[in-house]
């Protein structure tokens, strides 16, 4: 009715009402007649006109693998028997319970969900799909009574055993008796049939379940019109379509030169060809659980009011800070999931329907956290506009650095989690507890709002991070929360993001003994003297000499250099071949405070005079043989040559020519005498 039309008092059939929508229209379209409508909007650049809708798909045809599923069974050809994919739950009761009760809610809930049922078999080039009626849900059972084993060290074994994606249901569930009234249910799922997503579809439907089933009434529970089938096929059409390739313009430009894997000063790299982060333990994954306190909690969502952004953008941002605190990376990608169910009826499928989006992160010195808010928040639009694109598309267009154990583009990744409702009906019967195996990336930090406050946890792989460090960087995270919605403006630089208590750790190392004077390499030599003196320290030319040996001959030429002008702050030459009189001369010089210049007596002679016109030394020390070679130039620089008369018998320089004595040097240096200049 028009604001003008009169009311005739009677309510008209309405034309409009009664005529099916685009959406309605689209989805009656065959398979090949919606790729080619799709194919001619990419070709005008009307991409994003392709309705949000998930039609049926057409009877009768092979159901394929989605896109992301196929990057899944790429990800488990890569490692096989890997761990790494199972999404695990369990529930724990603390009053008896009847097994057959949750058997039977579980094979309600299967029945509704086809993809509870998959089986995938083909090649491995062309894997398809079937959904065969299997019967009632079988559990396994497992007693701990009488044994050693605990629930938690059955729940790690559970959820660590492998799915064979060819020959095993990709959901099991075991029923465990923990004493005579406490027990356990744990399920297990491949990514490759759920998400998180799904796992709040199927707690709901399960609680409503069993319930039911205790009760002996018929539970309010109707098989979705959407199944996981129709989205795989559907996302078909959209890759047949072009519709993902008009899709990926985007991330070009936006992941364009992207950097490499993000990493830590001063922590490991995963060893190649893991995939698992199995680092030797029995898990490999550790989750840092941390809370985030009310008051904080409060300070985020008005900050995300005040700036007219999401929770989870504040969270978010925040997260892309402490990456770029703790690895100095001023360039990073970070992945973060998204539901990726803004179409029609996707809300009550079960299946790996959520993508990973990567996020840019371009951080500067001068930015405050609200800058880094801002961009983050107008990128976003963007971001969310290309989400339905799966991610090992955008992997494989950007080609980022690969390295082996470690996923691709990005290998840090955060969530923002609301309360479900699902929690909150499972726990009118039992106390739920979600794992997630993980170690397909480094660190994953998840935050659920959970009543005023919020909880939070960083899953790691220990074969990178130490679980000691990474609960400095929750502790780490909770400051910055406090320091950034108290002054978003203040510069990044000036925040100061270490805890009190890892402070005080940080200056009590500070305050530890003095570090011990270092000791040069003569002392070491006359420290070996003292404590093995006939302990062999010098073989050159078939001269052996022991280090009670080598320290006394070190002290008489010490004494010699010293009456001669060494001492500190002089430099001493020594052009000397190749032999024992070399290293004896050296520790000699250094016993005497100088420093000494090796020079190469077969060096051109205007070489050696450039050489030791720029050190200027005190001394020029040479032996015999160079000397009487006639290869040194001559300089206004004292010698002393060492020579062969003097020695003990063995022909090797004991005897030093130019004032050579019997004295011997101990303790500080000796006061320098100006020498006699010779040439």
């Amino acid at each position: 009715m028009t604001p003008n039309q009169p009311s005739t008092g009677a309510k008209q059939p309405s034309t409009a009402a009664n005529q099916p929508s685009m959406a309605d229209r689209f989805s009656a379209l065959s398979g090949e007649q919606r790729i080619r409508l799709m194919r001619r909007l990419v070709d005008a650049g009307r991409a994003r006109e392709v309705p949000a809708v998930v039609p049926p798909r057409d009877a009768g045809g092979t159901v394929p693998l989605s896109p992301a599923q196929r990057d899944l069974w790429v990800y488990e050809s890569l490692y096989p028997g890997t761990p790494a994919l199972n999404l695990c739950c369990a529930y724990h009761f603390d009053e008896p319970v009847d097994p057959a009760h949750l058997a039977a809610a579980l094979t309600l809930v299967q029945a509704h969900h086809d993809i509870l049922r998959t089986r995938i078999s083909g090649t491995a080039d062309e894997p398809r799909v079937d959904f065969p009626d299997e019967g009632p849900f079988v559990l396994e059972h497992e007693d701990l009574r009488g044994t050693d084993t605990t629930i938690e060290q059955a729940f790690r074994a559970f959820r660590r055993r492998p799915f064979d994606l060819t020959a095993d249901r990709l959901i099991r569930g075991r029923f465990v008796r923990v004493d005579e009234t406490r027990t356990t249910l744990m399920l297990s799922l491949h990514h490759i049939i759920t998400d998180w997503w799904s796992f709040d579809v199927l707690q709901t439907e399960f609680a409503e379940a069993y319930r039911a089933v205790r009760a002996g009434v018929e539970p309010k529970l109707t098989r979705p019109a959407i199944q996981y089938a129709d989205f795989a096929s559907w996302q078909g059409e959209l890759e047949a379509a072009g519709v993902f390739d008009a899709r990926l313009d985007f991330w070009r430009r936006y992941l364009a030169d992207p950097p490499g894997p993000l990493t830590v000063p001063g922590h490991g790299s995963p060893a190649a060809g893991s995939g698992t982060g199995d680092s030797g333990d029995e898990d490999g994954i550790v989750q840092i659980r941390f809370r985030v306190d009310a008051p904080t909690a409060r300070a985020v969502r008005a900050l995300a009011r005040e700036r007219g952004a999401s929770v989870y953008v504040v969270l978010m941002t925040a997260f892309a800070v402490l990456a770029h605190r703790v690895s100095g990376a001023d360039d990073l990608v970070l992945g973060t999931p998204v539901a990726n169910r803004s179409a029609k009826g996707l809300d009550q499928v079960i299946g790996y329907v959520m993508n990973a989006v990567p996020t840019r992160w371009r951080i500067a010195e001068a930015d405050s956290f609200a800058d880094v808010l801002a961009r983050f928040g107008a990128d976003f639009p963007a971001l969310m506009a290309g989400a339905d694109l799966p991610v090992g598309r955008i992997v494989s267009a950007v080609a980022p650095e690969r390295s082996a154990g470690r996923s691709p583009l990005f290998q840090w990744v955060f969530m923002h989690l609301t309360e479900q409702p699902s929690v909150s009906a499972v726990r009118e019967f039992a106390e739920p507890e979600r794992i997630h195996t993980g170690g397909e990336h480094d660190l994953v930090g998840v935050v659920r709002d959970n009543g005023d406050g919020m909880d939070g946890s960083f899953e790691i792989r220990t074969d990178l991070f130490s679980p000691e460090a990474v609960t400095r960087w929750a502790d780490s995270y909770l400051t910055l929360l406090t320091q950034v919605t108290a002054d978003p403006a203040a510069p990044l630089r000036d925040l100061d993001v270490l805890p009190e208590a890892e402070r005080d750790r940080l200056l009590a190392l500070s305050r530890g003994p003095a570090a011990p004077e270092p000791e040069s390499l003569p002392e070491t030599v006359a420290r070996h003297a003292a404590r093995t003196p006939d302990a062999p320290a010098l073989e050159a030319d078939g001269l052996r000499l022991t280090y009670a040996e080598l320290a006394e001959r070190v002290d008489r030429l010490a004494a010699l250099f010293a009456r001669h002008g060494a001492g500190p702050d002089q430099t001493v030459a020594l052009a000397l071949g190749r032999g024992a009189d070399l290293p004896v001369a050296a520790l000699a010089v250094q016993r005497a405070g100088a420093a000494y210049l090796p020079v190469d007596p077969d060096y051109p002679a205007d070489r050696v005079r450039g050489t030791l016109a720029d050190a200027a030394p005190v001394l020029l020390v040479t032996d015999a043989r160079t000397a009487a070679a006639g290869v040194l130039p001559p300089m206004d620089v004292p010698r002393i040559v060492l020579d062969d008369g003097d020695g003990d018998g063995d022909g090797h320089g004991g005897g030093y020519g130019h004032g050579g004595g019997d004295d011997t040097y101990a303790g500080e240096p000796l006061a320098a005498t100006p020498p006699t200049p010779t040439r």
